[in-house]
């Protein structure tokens, strides 16, 4: 919160972690070496010490041009047509309803929501060490129409554009811890630094012990305002690198919510039961609507939109979500229609959400980065004898929808409904989200959604 204060209409947090290990084609390393591992942490503390809380130097500079492929480097197929920031844009949404609808398969039924620009950030930079088909797979999955220099470029120009202000925030937060002890593992300088450079991770070497979990643990819980204090509960044993990713967006509805305008109401939820909540009522100005759903559009004080939309009857949030893609999604925002009159309905709601993704995104087809035998991770670096893959990837949200904001928006919202009430011939439009439904926040230059989810069932803070 800023200030302290509870000022923000919308807080929302996100955690990312991916873990790397070492392990032998044939399988996974056993645990011969423990007695070995637990005697090196003591010879270990002063290195620790030394890299704990230091952020290694590395030298910011690009090598060839960026948004071409280097030398030797594969990745997607560049799309004809349409300037680098719309192919990001298309990318980067068709990426987040492709993870949506693999996490709604697996919770159905339950809230979901992700943030699919925290995901994005870490498999971008490790791809920064991916080769060969592992390489080409991931950037299949999330950039099909980029190479991966380019996808670099756009991506940091997309962060460093973020609206920032004491209004609106969304502050994206990356680091990379790895252990070089026991010659496990020989980092590229070149994969450190390009992480730097485009993604200003946050880099540490240290042994991986007790006190390295804690270091985690503390930096995520310093990143997320406190919100998240125990992203690990242990470090695996053969792990050689965790790269994590913090989201913490923070924002004012442009119009407020008064008290009069927060009343009970019923919500049925994803099983048929009706739970009698606190209700959120207002006059919007989008409207969204085709043959599945309707929906409505409010508007943050800068940089953000929150997109709510309802299946029609007989439609659930789940199976409307396996039928649509990317272009559909930005087609239906860039289809509303605006300055109408849109009397809508939403639940206050809290809702956190954990899943571990490396089977999603398998099977969104990057199947070889999680296999010790077909990983091609040279990039990141060498470990003698032994294969670099990915073992675990742990995404954790939460999400806060209130009436709250500044007292400076309330004038606001009189002069809207004055000004309506000025235009008899503007048409009115009625979106009660009295069941389950869909929403995004979108970055409101590009409709990137930032965070996206289902919310089937009502949990009040």
């Amino acid at each position: 919160m800023k200030n302290g204060k509870s000022l923000s209409a919308v807080v929302s947090f996100c955690i990312y972690a991916m873990v790397f290990v070492c392990g032998c084609a044939g399988g996974k390393q056993g645990s011969g070496e423990q007695t070995a591992r637990e005697n090196q942490q003591e010879e270990c503390v002063d290195l620790m010490q030394q890299w704990e809380g230091k952020e290694m130097n590395l030298e910011q500079e690009e090598n060839g041009k960026v948004g071409e492929a280097a030398d030797g480097e594969e990745g997607g197929q560049p799309m004809e047509g349409g300037s680098p920031e719309e192919i990001f844009a298309m990318d980067a949404t068709d990426f987040a309803i492709s993870l949506l609808k693999e996490n709604v398969k697996k919770g159905e039924g339950d809230n979901v929501m992700i943030s699919p620009v925290s995901v994005l950030a870490v498999l971008s930079m490790t791809a920064n060490g991916a080769q060969g088909d592992t390489l080409s797979q991931m950037m299949s999955v999330m950039a099909k129409n980029q190479e991966l220099d380019g996808l670099n470029d756009n991506l940091k120009k997309w962060m460093d554009g973020l609206t920032d202000t004491e209004a609106a925030s969304l502050k994206l937060a990356n680091a990379i811890w790895f252990n070089e002890d026991g010659q496990q593992l020989k980092v590229e300088d070149d994969f450190l630094r390009k992480n730097a450079l485009y993604y200003n991770a946050d880099i540490y070497k240290a042994p991986f012990n007790k006190n390295t979990l804690q270091s985690i643990n503390a930096w995520t819980e310093e990143k997320t305002d406190g919100k998240i204090k125990n992203l690990l509960d242990d470090m695996e044993e053969d792990a050689v690198m965790y790269l994590v990713n913090t989201a913490v967006f923070d924002a004012d509805w442009k119009w407020i919510y008064e008290s009069y305008q927060v009343r009970d109401s019923i919500f049925t939820n994803g099983e048929g039961v009706q739970e009698n909540v606190p209700f959120m009522y207002s006059t919007e100005r989008t409207y969204i609507e085709d043959e599945n759903v309707t929906g409505f559009i409010k508007p943050y004080k800068e940089g953000y939109r929150f997109v709510a939309l309802l299946p029609k009857e007989g439609i659930s949030p789940e199976g409307y979500i396996q039928e649509i893609d990317g272009e559909y999604f930005r087609h239906l925002l860039a289809d509303a229609k605006t300055e109408v009159v849109v009397e809508t309905g939403m639940p206050k709601f809290q809702a956190d959400y954990e899943a571990e993704l490396e089977d999603m995104l398998a099977g969104m087809g990057m199947e070889n980065a999680f296999d010790v035998k077909t990983a091609q991770f040279q990039g990141i670096g060498i470990s003698p004898g032994k294969n670099i893959y990915i073992s675990r990837i742990i995404h954790k949200t939460d999400i806060s929808v209130g009436e709250l904001g500044t007292e400076a928006v309330a004038a606001t919202v009189e002069e809207v409904v004055a000004e309506a009430a000025d235009e008899p011939e503007i048409e009115i439009f009625y979106v009660y989200l009295k069941k389950p439904f869909l929403y995004a926040i979108v970055e409101e230059r590009t409709d990137i959604p930032v965070f996206i989810g289902v919310l089937n069932g009502v949990e009040q803070e």
